[in-house]
């Protein structure tokens, strides 16, 4: 496997095959070509935070589960929602939620999350999608879950890596 895999792609190249599928039934699946999943697969190209977002909805795992947060494809304990559209004002909404419970200034929050404040200032009135990388950072530096965050269970939870 390419030196370049992370997590992400691990677990998408996982499920796939635990679902018999190849690479040309996941493209359109997720209306993309044979070549971007593959591209994908290795590592070769970033994965958007929305098509990770439709890989959980194809799979019926919890987005927790494919980012690496959890080891627990779904949490017995909440209803899941599988998503397929990313909503930014929802997850702004709650993003500002967990910085407030915080107690941080927006300038605060960025400088745990190693960011920008202009673009904390973004994510929290839906102006601009978050990255991957900062949505997963928020979740690991104020234990929540990223399922919670994007709308896809109700309920927040503390994340478990078992």
């Amino acid at each position: 496997m390419n030196k370049n895999i992370t997590i992400i792609e691990e677990r998408i190249i996982d499920l796939r095959i635990e679902v018999n599928y190849n690479q040309g039934d996941v493209a359109k699946l997720m209306n993309v070509s044979n070549s971007l999943i593959s591209m994908w697969e290795r590592g070769d190209a970033n994965i958007s935070l929305r098509q990770i977002i439709k890989f959980c909805s194809i799979y019926q795992v919890s987005l927790d589960y494919i980012l690496g947060l959890s080891n627990v494809k779904n949490n017995k304990d909440y209803e899941y929602k599988y998503i397929d559209k990313l909503d930014k004002k929802y997850l702004g909404i709650k993003i500002k939620e967990i910085r407030k419970k915080a107690r941080l200034s927006q300038e605060e929050f960025a400088l745990k999350i190693h960011t920008k404040r202009s673009n904390i200032s973004y994510y929290e009135i839906g102006k601009m999608m978050i990255s991957t990388a900062d949505l997963k950072e928020i979740c690991l530096k104020f234990n929540c879950s990223s399922d919670y965050l994007i709308g896809n269970i109700l309920e927040n939870y503390n994340l478990q890596l078992n």
